[in-house]
């Protein structure tokens, strides 16, 4: 088979993947053509890991309300769990099998893997890529757990075993760091030195089974089931040995028996609502400076600023419909965006590029225009009506990913508007340095794989909450 051939076989088998039509016969193919480019690799991956991200992300907000929230929750729990399920053994191999666990592009071989992820149960794996599947050899890796059991066996004969929600990463055949969560490591008889850090500090095993538990603020609850434990503490160095049936917290400056501390209460909960432009009144369109030049992909969302063709030059708008969130304080707020390539233009001829985010509010009792029918708008805008949300910068060529949009002025914002819509434009203040440059685009609602312009609202569950600042989470 010709190499175009292979790239065309290899993108229809991939498609099948993402949409769940792929046969078990044609995994193996998929696997085999993919794992022949490291291009093919990446761009699954990419691809990959935003679609599991986008499923996981539908369970999150979902779980967050209560169970007779507005439609613009609704999530189908058992569609999403086997979109998550679909994505976990190929994309897996793959990705550790490249090493892109720790973005490296350094291929991984049997020669630098030290453990094999030997059971999983119920396991939804969340982190930047995609899930984990039993019997994958893994070498040092970040495992973000979103729930289940997982089981890890080292060739040295380490047992640790990983229960969800839970963030380990995998340092060494010796070494490993928990984050979040709770793993239970066994060790085998005679073996001495096995490493667990902490947020705060660090374990070491002198052969023993053990029990760790990180919480929220870091504070980690350390139980010794058999044999024995040093913990040490990072900032303070205080250090104490655990022996057989113990147990002690590990916290930021000591020390201290089970009866001497306790958990904060946390009576700030929240809950997350995720609201889409597709919900509602909610809309998004690119707009062209001369609408009679128009031209480009409908499902995606183009943005350019040109050196001298300025009827070409393009800009995106946004509504959202936040009619749907609950009376409830709001205290943090996020827009988040995929980037994609538009296949218009040279990235080498467009420089870094920072793009800004402008927002109003809307009323929704009023006869809002399409967005297709809004006039162009010349930043910085005049106007009350306006006012600047953020602004964040794309590297020179880089076409792809998640770019999350955060500050105060959006939080602002939602809360001023918490019974309406909001409106969003976003433009690209750097022109192109050469004729010709990239037309930056964005998955739109429309688009059939990418998620689409997505806004978190994270909202508190008391009603005698103030309002918080997001730089204070």
């Amino acid at each position: 088979m010709k190499p175009q051939d292979d790239d065309a076989r290899f993108r229809d088998l991939r498609d099948a993947f993402l949409d769940g039509r792929l046969k078990e016969d044609e995994a193996s193919e998929l696997e085999s053509l993919t794992m022949a480019s490291e291009k093919r690799v990446r761009e699954f991956s990419e691809m990959a890991g935003l679609h599991g991200e986008l499923c996981l992300l539908g369970i999150e907000g979902r779980d967050s309300l209560a169970s007779n929230e507005s439609e613009n929750q609704t999530t189908n729990a058992s569609s999403t769990g086997q979109k998550v399920a679909l994505a976990v053994g190929l994309a897996a191999t793959l990705l550790v099998a490249l090493g892109l666990w720790k973005t490296s592009p350094v291929r991984t071989s049997a020669n630098n893997t030290f453990a094999v992820l030997e059971t999983t149960v119920e396991c939804l794996w969340q982190t930047s890529t995609v899930p984990l599947v039993e019997g994958q050899r893994l070498g040092a890796a970040r495992l973000q757990l979103a729930s289940g059991f997982a089981s890890l066996r080292f060739d040295n004969q380490t047992q640790v075993n990983l229960e969800g929600p839970a963030e380990l990463h995998i340092i060494d055949a010796m070494h490993c760091r928990l984050a979040s969560g709770t793993v239970v490591v066994t060790v085998r008889d005679g073996m001495r030195g096995f490493v667990v850090d902490t947020p705060n500090g660090r374990l070491t095993d002198q052969g023993t089974s053990f029990g760790v538990s990180v919480k929220p603020a870091g504070e980690a609850m350390v139980e010794v089931f058999d044999g024995k434990v040093d913990l040490e503490v990072r900032e303070t160095g205080q250090t104490q040995r655990l022996t057989e049936r113990s147990s002690a917290w590990l916290l930021p400056q000591q020390i201290l028996p089970p009866s001497d501390y306790s958990v904060p209460n946390d009576t700030d909960f929240r809950q997350m609502t995720q609201i889409i432009t597709a919900q509602g009144l909610g809309a998004d369109q690119w707009i062209q400076r001369d609408p009679n030049e128009r031209k480009g992909p409908e499902d995606l969302l183009l943005v350019k600023k040109s050196d001298e063709l300025h009827e070409f030059d393009r800009q995106i708008r946004l509504r959202f419909d936040l009619r749907g969130l609950e009376n409830l304080p709001i205290q943090l707020g996020s827009l988040q965006l995929t980037a994609t390539p538009s296949g218009l233009g040279f990235a080498s001829r467009t420089p870094d590029s920072t793009f800004s985010v402008y927002g109003r509010t809307l009323d929704p009792d009023a006869d809002l225009a399409p967005l297709t029918a809004t006039p162009w708008i010349d930043p910085p805008i005049d106007s009350s009506d306006w006012s600047l949300m953020h602004r964040f910068v794309i590297p020179k060529g880089v076409q792809s990913g998640a770019h999350v949009i955060e500050s105060p002025q959006l939080v602002e914002l939602l809360r001023r508007s918490q019974t309406g819509i909001i409106e969003l434009l976003i433009v690209r203040d750097t022109q192109e340095t050469l004729g010709g440059g990239l037309v930056h685009a964005f998955a739109s609602s429309r688009h059939e794989t990418l998620p689409g312009p997505t806004l978190r609202v994270w909202q508190s569950l008391d009603n005698n909450a103030t309002n918080q600042s997001p730089n204070e989470d």
